[in-house]
């Protein structure tokens, strides 16, 4: 009998044999997440809690007679804790078209669901037609095509142009003026998907130079950002997002207002030198969205090597309330009704 149970971290073996049977492309997200989810398995007890304090991925098991036969990874995405991505679904090929990944899935609808995790989001390869049958079958919706980007080895010289006035270092008071910016980038329907928060967008002190030791202290951060500030409008109208989990591993995300979108040239072109200033080493992959495709746009005519293709799946999950039976209480007596008065026209008789 297949149990659907905890990840622990004596499957941690297992579990690496059996990611070796992702045959399909993955977002670069997910590679970077396997280091985080090996961790996992020490947080066994997290499984046990409501998932708002949930300290790593949570990851779950398919086993047969202690076999490991498939798993499911979900983060979550946002303080709100109401939306979470599925990170890795893997199924060992001899157990698969048995409904297997099915069943993760619905485990962890489920689960999460029934905590008040009202959307799951996964990002899939746009020739993978299995999962799209699979996340179709299961309520899933395209809601964007996602483009990746790697930059060129070549990233030429860094020259002092206009571009350091427009965009600067993010400060601490900036954080509302970010989420707001955020907010205005996205369509409305994944707006209400993600359910950001301001708390989501935390800055913190800009360092004092570009030297090597700047880029130590912000990979311990995880994030950064670079802002062009509007002073006439006193808004953001274009950000640079850097999230990185270790050394030579970058992700970068241009978030551009849709009344800016001339900006992206600039976005791109900043964010390339500003990344030879800190002389950022390893990998360094940008996304870019349909809803957005000024930013794809510049980025290959600028060199980035195109990656991958893939599509944003989402899945709105609503539990249905349940409805209470109306009864007819025999015991309420109704008053009768009193004849209505008829009345008849006053007539005065001379």
């Amino acid at each position: 009998m297949i149990k659907i149970e905890p990840y622990l971290a004596t499957d941690s073996t297992q579990v690496r044999a059996l990611l070796r049977h992702q045959d399909e492309l993955m977002p670069y997200e997910a590679f970077c997440a396997e280091e985080k989810l090996f961790g996992s398995g020490l947080c066994f007890w997290q499984h046990w809690l409501p998932c708002r304090y949930h300290l790593a991925p949570a990851i779950y098991v398919a086993k047969e007679n202690g076999i490991v036969l498939g798993l499911i990874s979900v983060t979550s995405l946002g303080k709100a804790n109401t939306c979470w991505r599925i990170n890795h679904l893997v199924v060992h090929p001899n157990h698969r078209g048995c409904g297997l990944a099915q069943k993760l899935m619905q485990y962890i609808f489920a689960l999460f669901g029934s905590q008040g995790v009202s959307h799951f989001v996964m990002e899939i390869h746009y020739q993978n037609s299995g999962a799209m049958a699979l996340l179709g079958g299961l309520g899933f919706r395209r809601a964007a095509h996602v483009m990746h980007y790697q930059m060129p080895s070549d990233r030429g010289e860094v020259n002092n142009s206009q571009e350091e006035a427009i965009f600067r270092w993010a400060k601490v008071e900036d954080q509302g003026a970010l989420y707001q910016l955020f907010q205005d980038s996205l369509p409305s329907d994944l707006r209400t998907v993600y359910s950001y928060k301001v708390e989501d967008f935390v800055i913190e002190s800009s360092p004092n130079d570009w030297s090597a030791n700047s880029i130590k202290q912000l990979i311990k951060r995880k994030n950064w950002y670079w802002v062009a500030h509007n002073s006439e409008r006193n808004v953001l109208t274009a950000a640079i997002k850097v999230s990185t989990h270790r050394a030579g591993d970058f992700h970068v995300d241009f978030i551009i207002h849709p009344g800016w979108q001339h900006l992206a040239k600039e976005a791109v072109s900043y964010a390339m030198q500003a990344i030879e200033r800190l002389k950022m080493k390893g990998m360094i992959i940008a996304k870019s969205y349909d809803y957005q495709a000024v930013a794809g746009e510049v980025l290959e005519e600028l060199g980035w090597q195109k990656q991958g293709e893939f599509l944003l799946m989402v899945k709105e999950h609503w539990l249905r309330a349940k409805k209470r039976s109306l009864k007819l209480d025999t015991t309420v007596t109704l008053p009768g009704i009193a004849k209505p008065a008829i009345n008849m026209p006053y007539q005065q008789h001379k």
